[in-house]
């Protein structure tokens, strides 16, 4: 639709490669806060509440922060993939197909 109203094809696909961009990183932030809190509950209330011991918290900053970035770059590579698949046919055919 965006290609039928005059955008260009890269202009589409910049478009989507930063919603996925945006779109990751909110995630990775989302899940990174809600693990941490999950293993913090886990770690300092259930274990010394249900078994009546606890374990020592450590967390593989490096290897999180490394799988992040991993994330992040690969959904951004798959909107653009996507989005290059999205705009290889023609504008006015790809508004028809949707009629």
């Amino acid at each position: 639709m965006l290609r039928h109203i005059g955008m260009l094809r890269r202009q589409v696909v910049g478009i989507l490669a930063s919603e996925g961009l945006l779109m990751s990183v909110f995630g990775v932030l989302y899940g990174l806060t809600l693990g941490a809190v999950l293993s913090l509950v886990l770690v300092y209330v259930v274990n010394r509440q249900s078994f009546n011991w606890s374990i020592d918290l450590k967390v593989p900053a490096w290897q999180l922060g490394a799988l992040s970035v991993i994330l992040i770059g690969a959904a951004a590579l798959t909107a653009i993939w996507s989005g290059r698949a999205a705009t290889s046919t023609d504008a006015v055919r790809a508004v028809r197909e949707d009629w």
